[in-house]
C-alpha cells in the first residue's frame, strides 16, 4: 500500500513531525512521532490519526475525565487498570495480559466510549470488570459487570479438566500433581496429550508426582 506522508499535518492537538521506527517486521502499519499542544511527544499509528481515535498525548481525556468527576470514581480506575494491563509492559500484570496478546479496544482509550458501551455497574454489591472469553479481548462483545464470584468462576485456572474419572479445575490438578497448571493446559490443548497423561507425567524424569 502507498504510503501516505503525514509530517506536518495536524489532527486536533496533535503536530505530525516525523516516522517512528516500526514495533517490529510484522507490524506494517505506519507510526508518527506527534507533538500535543501540551509540548508531550507521543507515537501514533496513522490509521488512528485518521480515523480520530488519537487526538492528543491524553490530556484531552484527562480533562474531560477531571471536567466530569470521573478521575476519583471506582469505575475509572478500573478502567484504568485494565487498560495498563494490556498496553503498559512496566505494569505488574502485564504477562498475563498484553504479553499474552489481550489487546484492549483502542476505542475505549477514551473514558467516556468506554462507559457508553459498558453503562454503569450496579450500585449495590461489589463488582468487576469480566472478559467473557478469558482469552480474548478487553471490547464491547466480551465484557460484562461480573460479582466477585462470577468472575472467580471465569478464571484461566478453573477450567474444569476430566482426568483419572474425576473432574477438576486446573488449579486443582495443579495442587494435587505438583505441576504449574499452564503446563497441564498446554499437553492438553496445544499438544493434544490425553488429559490423564497431562496430569500425570512428570516434568523430568525419575520425578514422583504427588497423585
Amino acid at each position: 500500500m502507498r504510503l501516505i506522508d503525514r509530517r506536518g499535518e495536524r489532527y486536533e492537538r496533535l503536530l505530525v513531525l516525523e516516522r517512528a521506527p516500526n514495533r517490529s517486521k510484522k507490524d506494517t502499519n505506519a507510526r508518527w512521532l506527534c507533538e500535543c499542544d501540551c509540548g508531550k511527544r507521543v507515537i501514533a499509528y496513522g490509521q488512528d490519526l485518521a480515523r480520530e481515535k488519537i487526538k492528543s498525548c491524553g490530556c484531552l481525556n484527562a480533562e474531560r475525565i477531571k471536567k466530569h468527576g470521573g478521575a476519583r470514581t471506582k469505575i475509572y480506575r478500573v478502567w484504568m487498570a485494565a487498560r495498563q494491563r494490556c498496553k503498559n509492559p512496566n505494569a505488574p500484570a502485564y504477562h498475563n495480559y498484553g504479553g499474552r496478546g489481550i489487546c484492549f479496544d483502542s476505542a475505549w482509550d477514551i473514558f467516556e466510549i468506554f462507559i457508553s458501551d459498558m453503562g454503569y455497574p450496579p450500585k449495590i454489591g461489589k463488582w468487576w470488570l469480566d472478559r467473557i472469553d478469558n482469552d480474548g479481548n478487553y471490547c464491547k462483545a466480551n465484557c460484562k459487570w461480573a460479582t466477585p464470584v462470577e468472575q472467580g468462576r471465569n478464571k484461566r485456572t478453573n477450567r474444569l479438566v476430566t482426568a483419572l474419572g474425576e473432574t477438576k479445575s486446573l488449579a486443582e490438578w495443579s495442587e494435587l500433581s505438583g505441576l504449574p497448571w499452564t503446563t497441564i493446559r498446554s499437553r492438553i490443548e496445544r499438544y493434544g496429550w490425553p488429559a490423564d497423561e497431562a496430569v500425570t507425567r512428570p516434568r523430568q524424569a525419575g520425578k514422583k508426582l504427588r497423585i
